[in-house]
């Protein structure tokens, strides 16, 4: 199955705001908020980094 490219990094932001959401819940049950934000932006960073570059090679 193929999956393009901003479908692979919604799942690398889901996952780190669903990580950064349990964490919140672990250590801080009030405030949330500010972990989903930052788990997302560490997935969104981890998607850039790891979802390699298509490279067009028409002629």
């Amino acid at each position: 199955m193929r999956v393009s490219k901003n479908t692979q990094k919604a799942g690398w932001i889901l996952i780190g705001s669903m990580l950064g959401f349990i964490i919140a819940k672990k250590y801080s049950p009030k405030e949330t908020y500010p972990f989903i934000l930052i788990g997302g932006f560490i997935g969104t960073c981890l998607g850039e980094q790891l979802i390699p570059e298509k490279e067009n090679t028409k002629l």
